[in-house]
């Protein structure tokens, strides 16, 4: 034809190549089901674990994540145990938050019953969630008063890489409590004690406790104990004996 212009070659390849390049985008790609989609969106709620109690009033703290659309939250409360899952009051905590952060309510709307549970549940257009119930008694039981402490060794003992190792149970009784392991010659009968290994300085639970030492008193008859101290008191264990050179529990 009269007046026509031939395509320069390159041009017929670059677009051919092209049109490769868009098609290659027409496999269509899986996308988030309504459900999946709604999950994303409910709120994010967790309770703390640790509560308080002063003067018939508790308090209980936690974190909300509203995901960017207004939330309502509740503290809700009902009879134990945990998976009961009955919860027949609702306290209010917080409306239309659009934040994340914590939560903390105090109320004294906390039936008397035996076993108490409480949880969080946070609400929004997306729908609804609930934190794990944590659940306590009404009246928890009180602790003993303090006490002197109390001690006692195990008359087994064993030599390892020149260590002798040697184990009591202490009882603190609340007050907090120094342990140490002592050491010297016999007899039995009348043992005296010449040096000594320190252990806790303020022991509070009641505890079995394995002390070492390298030094053992060069004597034919080697005696140790265990000694306990608080503020109101102390004790001594019995006596372990055994001959120095002996290679284990007699």
């Amino acid at each position: 034809m009269r007046g026509a212009r031939r395509l320069p070659a390159g041009f017929v390849v670059t677009l051919v190549a092209a049109l490769a390049l868009v098609g290659c985008d027409d496999t269509p790609k899986p996308s988030a089901s309504p459900t999946e989609a709604a999950a994303a969106l409910r709120p994010g709620i967790q309770i703390d674990p640790s509560w308080t109690a002063l003067d018939g009033r508790w308090t209980f703290t936690g974190q909300v994540d509203p995901r960017g659309d207004p939330t309502d939250v509740v503290l809700e409360v009902g009879p134990g145990p945990s998976n009961l899952r009955k919860f027949d009051a609702k306290l209010t905590v917080a409306r239309g938050a659009t934040t994340k952060g914590p939560l903390t309510i105090t109320t004294s709307e906390i039936p008397n019953i035996p076993e108490i549970c409480v949880r969080f549940s946070a609400t929004n257009s997306a729908g609804s969630s609930s934190s794990t119930p944590v659940c306590f008694p009404h009246d928890p039981p009180s602790l003993p008063p303090p006490a002197a402490p109390t001690v006692r060794i195990d008359p087994t003992w064993f030599i390892t890489n020149g260590q002798w190792t040697f184990t009591a149970n202490v009882d603190p009784h609340v007050d907090p409590t120094s342990v140490v392991l002592e050491l010297g010659r016999g007899p039995a009968t009348a043992p005296v004690y010449l040096s000594k290994v320190i252990g806790p300085v303020d022991l509070t639970v009641p505890a079995t406790l394995s002390m070492s030492t390298g030094s053992i008193p060069n004597a034919s008859v080697v005696c140790v104990r265990f000694t306990v101290k608080n503020s109101l008191g102390s004790a001594s264990s019995a006596a372990v004996c055994f001959a120095h050179d002996s290679p284990g529990p007699t």
